[in-house]
């Protein structure tokens, strides 16, 4: 069984979005937009784009930060 992070484990609130940019992530995380581009580039952080907009599920990032802070 995977160690991830399901979807189900987090709860969201009406005003929060599952997904945000890659804008949002570097906001999210307190980084600037080029190292938040280069953890989607990298594939450090899961995530997806439509067109030229990165997406990215506020799960992934979660994970990220979960598997990062080495808990």
């Amino acid at each position: 069984m995977s160690n991830l992070l399901r979807p189900d484990f987090i709860s969201y609130s009406e005003n929060e979005s599952f997904l945000m940019t890659a804008s949002e992530l570097a906001d999210y995380l307190g980084v600037g937009k080029n190292r938040a581009y280069e953890l989607l580039n990298s594939g450090e952080i899961k995530g997806f784009r439509i067109g030229s907009i990165w997406k990215v599920t506020k799960t992934a990032v979660d994970q990220y930060i979960y598997e990062k802070s080495g808990l």
